[in-house]
């Protein structure tokens, strides 16, 4: 992949984010067009909530990691002559 493709992955993937906020997110924290719930929320909630995304988020990691090494596994099985 050149720069370019990666730098527009990266691009594609922020635009998602965006997105993200504009839509579902701001249906669940937007309180005014310039308020966002997570900006009048006591500290120890934004913990809480910040401490349950990392799980979730390496729940995710583990899974695409035994998901990519199955697939590596399969693509070795069909084609080793290849990888």
């Amino acid at each position: 992949m050149t720069s370019e493709e990666l730098a527009a992955g990266i691009a594609h993937t922020i635009s998602n984010v965006e997105k993200r906020i504009m839509g579902i997110g701001a249906s669940q924290y937007e309180i005014t067009p310039d308020k966002q719930k997570i900006e009048i929320m006591p500290i120890h909630e934004v913990f809480d909530m910040a401490l349950e995304e990392l799980d979730d988020l390496l729940a995710y990691i583990a899974v695409i990691r035994i998901r990519t090494s199955r697939l590596r596994s399969l693509m070795n099985d069909k084609w080793p002559e290849r990888l």
